[in-house]
């Protein structure tokens, strides 16, 4: 029996434009949560983009001058990067997803006598709640995303060293820079167009050294109704691995009201693209469930589908008609007896749907959960 674990809570994402604010410092417990978790992240072995740059710069600033060409503009550019830590913003969002945490280019800028000067002094944010997991995200997945979150924020600093350093066009922009026109901060990626690219290739790493698989799909505007869509996202039969004993959680970006559904070995995700002229993308984690040792299956066989529309009908995002229709299939296999004899359900309590939320979750066992709906049909409660 496969177990369909639903967490669409959001990861990562950040802040990366210019920004002026008070300095505000971090609470003991960031960090804390700051020096285990990049102590952590350097000594991953797993192929990543060196990052080395950006963090040298929590220690030191990284000075970086260069000339321009004679004929330019200006005749030198001189850039000091230093980044700290600082005190997490409650109200920072992104697409309405709980943000993971921010990376802020904040540099001043002068201009005098043909020389420029970036002295930047940039901050890093994480959100305790994230990564102390008060979101309840599965351990196994929260000690991954963790060191993608940090390698995230990692990126947009690094990145933009990177153009800084190596660039051949952000220098000879800048070295052409006239008075009163901004500093190109692009390279720092605010679209994720890289960074999405290399995060997801280090959790694919991650998972797989944790024995599962990550599996990537990308919705295009070109695939949907007006934004809308229902799309095969994965195929067991291609994860034969899998098949059995699977649990899957999904993260989305740029996606709303999602929901996926399994058709025998075929997992398709639903919903609509909350900015119809960008592409939504979304990662499905695969792990192998390790079912506790005081669960136990009840004896005839309860088909996964089942367990899913009860845990999208617990959570809201299914009729009541639609788990209806489990409690009948369940009278017409015989695993629930009707007290009526006649194999239709019409009045499930709302208040139920508490239980229908444990046994998709999986903290109660079908045992459990039969019988309790057995027990609302014998009092009458359930018609």
């Amino acid at each position: 029996m496969k177990y369909v674990g639903v967490l669409s809570i959001a990861l990562l994402i950040i802040n990366i434009i210019p920004a002026y604010a008070l300095y505000e410092s971090p609470t003991n417990e960031e960090k804390t949560i700051f020096d285990q978790l990049l102590a952590k992240f350097k000594t991953v072995d797993e192929p990543k983009k060196d990052v080395s740059d950006v963090i040298g710069t929590f220690q030191k600033p990284m000075v970086n001058t260069f000339s321009c060409n004679f004929h330019d503009t200006n005749n030198q550019i001189i850039t000091i990067v230093k980044t700290k830590l600082a005190k997490f913003d409650e109200s920072t969002v992104h697409q309405d997803l709980v943000t993971g945490g921010s990376y802020t280019w904040h540099c001043s800028e002068t201009i005098q006598n043909g020389k420029i000067s970036l002295d930047c002094n940039n901050e890093l944010r994480l959100n305790p709640k994230v990564i102390s997991n008060d979101t309840q995200i599965d351990p196994q997945l929260h000690n991954i995303e963790n060191l993608v979150i940090l390698y995230h924020e990692l990126l947009h600093g690094q990145l933009m060293i990177d153009a800084i350093k190596n660039s051949s066009l952000w220098q000879q922009e800048t070295c052409n820079l006239q008075p009163g026109e901004n500093i190109d901060y692009s390279f720092a990626d605010p679209d994720h167009k890289i960074i999405n690219y290399l995060q997801t290739q280090f959790a694919s790493e991650l998972v797989d050294k944790a024995g599962g698989k990550l599996i990537t799909k990308e919705i295009s505007s070109d695939e949907t109704n007006n934004g809308s869509f229902t799309i095969k996202v994965l195929s067991f039969s291609d994860y034969p691995s899998f098949e059995n004993g699977t649990k899957i959680t999904f993260r989305t970006n740029n996606i709303s009201e999602k929901s996926f559904f399994q058709v025998k070995n075929d997992v398709f995700l639903s919903g609509y693209l909350k900015d119809n002229t960008k592409s939504g993308i979304t990662w499905f984690y695969l792990f192998h469930n390790e079912k506790p040792q005081n669960m136990t299956t009840y004896g005839p066989t309860i088909p996964i589908w089942t367990k899913q529309v009860a845990g999208l009908w617990s959570d809201g995002n299914a009729h009541d008609g639609n788990f209806y229709s489990v409690i009948d299939y369940l009278m017409e296999h015989n695993i629930i007896q009707s007290n009526n004899g006649k194999n239709t359900v019409s009045t499930i309590p709302h208040w139920f749907q508490k239980n229908a939320h444990l046994w998709f979750t999986n903290e109660i066992d079908d045992n459990t959960f039969v019988g309790s709906i057995q027990y609302l049909i014998l009092i009458g409660i359930i018609s």
